[in-house]
């Protein structure tokens, strides 16, 4: 059968799927941090300037 995967080609590609779910995962949990720091420290700096 034309465009199925099979034989220990499919197990490449499940695990191609997982690695590349948790790169993408990681890279999206780094930018929400790095969002995030960048936000606090903002809020520190408006924080100081009221004072």
């Amino acid at each position: 059968m034309t465009g199925v995967i099979s034989g220990g080609g499919q197990w490449a590609y499940v695990a191609a799927a997982y690695a590349l779910t948790v790169l993408l995962t990681g890279a999206v949990l780094w930018h929400s941090w790095r969002a995030m720091r960048r936000a606090e420290t903002r809020s520190d700096a408006l924080r100081r300037d009221r004072k």
